[in-house]
């Protein structure tokens, strides 16, 4: 790897500039101490090492004190903290180093007498650095949250629409669209009037469809219109076999819901359940409390059909996504699937 190629990552980035701020603040600080006195070489570079040590701690300190206390929540209280340990973390450090120099170097017999007033200065100084870092702390950490949150916001737009492909497409399925060609078929020679309501029916369904996949919520009236639609036609095909029962107050029709959502519900059941004159299926949407409640007896189930809960963890992921709402899932005597409304 080449020299710049190696110099251009953003972690060794990082730390040169950790090494490189905090030397040089050593080094300054050295010389704001002692600008009327002989300068020690040792002594300032001892500085910029102390000044690099520092600057690592503060920075691991930070990261610490950020899980402890929220900037977002209890942004005064995270300043204030932050400079004050800050200050003593680096007050010790310059301590501990400018002690060990002078015992090294015998100069000192009285070391507090001797030193204190650089050491006043250096707490001045130390705690000036510490707030100007603070608050430049906050305010990158601010732009990097904002950056984060834009990304995460994108990055979920993007998983819902992924979901309402996924959801259109169950829709569009090739298998429900040649049962629907294939009941046209047979109804033109029956009852010509009911196939031209079915042909509205079923371009309806796909007009809604095609409508409201990019939509991230419908009101639950609007859905519920697509569902009797999507009903007629099963019904068209099945007869009195299939029973449908949808009652739901006016407050709860002009809630939201994700699209599709209902009528992936109701698909499921005819999917999963044979009827016959014998075997009738139910379905039945009402409302419990603050959920919607779609449930449905079962049947035998038919032949080469297999569930993989696309459609429930379809449906599972958007209200996640949408809201962090979980949905209800019961698979008893009756299979019942409990959705919470958005107001």
């Amino acid at each position: 790897m080449k020299l710049y190629q190696f110099l251009d990552q953003p972690k060794v980035r990082k730390h040169l500039t950790i090494i490189f701020t905090g030397f040089l603040l050593g080094f300054l600080i050295y010389l704001f101490l002692v600008y009327t006195e002989d300068r020690n070489t040792l002594a300032l570079v001892l500085s910029g090492f102390i000044g690099v040590v520092v600057a690592y701690l503060a920075t691991v300190f930070s990261k610490w004190l950020n899980k402890l206390i929220s900037w977002k929540a209890h942004t005064g209280l995270r300043l204030l903290t932050g400079t004050f340990s800050v200050t003593i973390i680096a007050f010790l450090i310059w301590l501990l180093g400018i002690y060990g120099l002078t015992f090294l170097t015998h100069k000192s017999d009285n070391f507090w007498e001797d030193y204190w007033e650089h050491l006043l200065k250096l707490v001045i100084l130390l705690f000036s650095i510490s707030l100007i870092y603070n608050i430049i702390y906050f305010a990158i950490y601010s732009y990097y949250q904002y950056v984060k949150g834009q990304l995460q916001s994108v990055q979920l737009e993007r998983k819902q629409t992924a979901l309402q492909l996924e959801a259109l497409k169950s829709q569009l399925s090739p298998h429900f669209l040649f049962n629907s060609i294939n009941t046209v078929s047979s109804l033109l020679f029956k009852d010509v009037t009911k196939a031209a309501l079915f042909i509205r029916k079923l371009a309806y369904s796909y007009q809604y469809t095609l409508n409201n996949y990019e939509n991230q919520l419908v009101t639950v009236e609007e859905e519920l219109t697509f569902v009797n639609s999507y009903v007629f036609l099963v019904k068209t095909r099945f007869g009195n076999h299939l029973s449908f029962d949808a009652e739901l107050p006016e407050d709860v029709l002009t809630t939201k819901i994700p699209p599709l959502t209902l009528q992936i519900l109701v698909e499921n059941a005819v999917k999963h359940n044979q009827m016959s004159e014998s075997q009738k299926l139910n379905i039945k949407i009402a409302t419990e409390k603050d959920q919607i409640s779609i449930s449905n007896n079962k049947t035998i189930v038919p032949n080469r059909v297999e569930s993989f809960k696309i459609g429930l963890n379809n449906i599972t992921s958007r209200y996640r996504l949408l809201v962090n709402k979980k949905i209800e899932i019961i698979n008893d005597d009756q299979f019942i699937v409990r959705l919470p409304y958005i107001r």
